[in-house]
């Protein structure tokens, strides 16, 4: 079971046009054992500023639109780009969403009209008609070995 980070009790949003969240409550194994499943290592690139954090959630298909993420990651961000690791995932179909918390508020900036003003990005750099792509779009396949995704924020 996964257990909510002691920092945050906030609910952590990424949306492309409000109302729709694409992150649910960031959650954590526990830091005792390391999960047993595959590890997904995601690379990051397009980051042009080394602030804030790259936030990362991982969604099964029941998940995306707008349940909580089988798995979470959050790496200080870099210029060029940064690697996160989510550990502990069952053989399945997965897809991610991902921001760069600029400001720190662990929330996605959007404007008056709810468009982006952090960046962020999708796993297969998926990308959705006026809102977030699909499940299908983003979705990749998980096995019992380490797989990877490189994801562009934009």
């Amino acid at each position: 079971m996964l257990r909510s980070l002691p920092f945050s009790r906030t609910l952590i949003t990424l949306a492309l046009i409000a109302p729709l969240p694409l992150l649910a409550p960031v959650a954590a194994p526990p830091a005792m054992a390391q999960p047993a499943g595959a590890t997904l290592t995601i690379h990051f690139e397009g980051i042009t500023r080394a602030e804030g954090k790259v936030m990362v959630a991982v969604f099964d298909a029941d998940g995306w639109n707008g349940g909580a993420p089988v798995g979470v990651a959050m790496v200080d961000a870099a210029i060029g780009g940064v690697d996160a690791t989510v550990s502990g995932l069952a053989p399945g179909r997965y897809a991610v969403r991902a921001f760069q918390d600029v400001d720190g508020d662990m929330k996605f900036g959007t404007n008056p009209f709810g468009m982006p003003i952090e960046p962020f990005g999708f796993s297969n750099d998926a990308i959705g008609a006026g809102g977030p792509p699909s499940f299908e779009d983003a979705a990749f396949t998980v096995g019992d070995s380490a797989v990877s995704q490189t994801i562009t924020l934009r």
